[in-house]
């Protein structure tokens, strides 16, 4: 096992706690750690989702100083629990900094636009973990969190499809969608600025949808059909995503589905699709984590998913706290089930070879 494995406990501590937050925001309060409500956003997209994007890419890198990028993400963690929320966002503000430039040594290095669409991503994250530092306003910040996440993963779907037999001017147009969405966020709310913002997230949607390996990846067995199956799943997640920010702005709950609907729905989606690739990666291992019970797992995901949704449409406060509820505990119930499905793997593999 390599020497970074340490951090990897650390930041599903992170994701328990941001679990537990998202738990006391929707007033379920069995476990009451009260800063885990108040910074659920920050330790969910910084400690959680920072630390593992920053994981995979310090991996790669043969000075394992990079590692320092993670760990100030997850310092983040028991900084805000205690109280020290400015240091904590000036860790994000130095971990965010630190991954701009991580990747943009390995665009240089690599020199493929999909590097570039990563590093902009990672810049996002800087510039909004930044304007927190100066405002304290998270609803300001949080389409700079949500454009560090999809940049980061189109960018690794680029990276992972370049090889597909797509026409070039289907490529550059979704580099000018990238642009676009970028562009936007400098476009006030009262000229329209959330809505052409979610216009050009729904056409990436669509490109992805049209033109990702994922169509081919499905149609095969086993593993590969798992993961394609999972990337589809969140490229509609991002669909209605958009069209949230397009046509549901006076809704109530506006603020709650445009976020979960992104985070839970789109992202989380692609960590499930990724894990099989990802994971064995970075605790470099050539086993495959992948088994048919993710399925299960993975299915309950998306209903409770679905289920909070149609209850926040409804207005049903009681069984959306049911199914936010159990979203947190069968996100903790699918990390359980890679662990199992990666020592499964490795005990068939024992005794294969005795």
């Amino acid at each position: 096992m390599p020497k970074h494995i340490w951090i990897l406990p650390f930041v599903m501590l992170s994701l328990i706690m941001g679990i537990i937050g998202g738990w006391l925001r929707l007033g379920w309060a069995q476990f009451n750690i009260t800063e885990a409500a108040f910074h659920h956003g920050i330790i969910m997209t910084g400690s959680f989702l920072g630390a593992l994007i920053s994981i995979e890419r310090a991996v790669v890198m043969k000075n394992k100083g990079w590692f320092f990028v993670p760990i100030l993400a997850i310092l983040a963690l028991p900084l805000n629990l205690f109280g020290f929320t400015h240091i904590a966002i000036i860790s994000l503000v130095l971990s965010s900094a630190g991954l701009t430039f991580l990747m943009y040594i390995q665009s240089m290095r690599v020199k493929e636009a999909s590097h570039y669409v990563i590093a902009l991503g990672a810049f996002c994250w800087a510039v909004g973990n930044a304007l927190l530092l100066k405002s304290d306003f998270i609803p300001m910040v949080v389409p700079w969190w949500i454009a560090f996440l999809l940049f980061t993963i189109v960018g690794e779907r680029l990276e992972l499809s370049r090889f597909l037999p797509v026409k070039k001017i289907f490529i550059i147009l979704l580099y000018v969608l990238i642009a676009g969405v970028f562009t936007s966020f400098f476009i006030p709310f009262h000229f329209g600025g959330s809505r052409i913002t979610g216009i050009l997230i729904a056409l990436i949607a669509l490109w992805l949808l049209r033109f990702d390996m994922a169509r081919k990846s499905v149609k095969k067995k086993g593993e590969y059909r798992y993961i394609g199956l999972g990337l589809i799943v969140g490229f509609v997640w991002l669909l209605f995503h958009a069209l949230i920010m397009i046509f549901m702005e006076n809704h109530a709950l506006y603020y709650d589905l445009w976020v979960h609907s992104f985070f839970l729905g789109f992202a989380f989606s692609m960590i499930w699709a990724h894990a099989p690739i990802i994971f064995p990666a970075v605790v470099k291992v050539k086993r495959l984590i992948y088994h048919p019970m993710l399925y299960v797992p993975w299915l309950l995901f998306q209903l409770s998913l679905i289920g909070r949704v149609w209850t926040s449409f409804a207005g049903n406060i009681e069984l959306r706290q049911f199914f936010g509820v159990a979203n947190g505990w069968i996100i903790l119930l699918m990390f359980l089930s890679m662990a199992l499905s990666y020592f499964w793997n490795k005990s068939r593999d024992f005794k294969a070879f005795n």
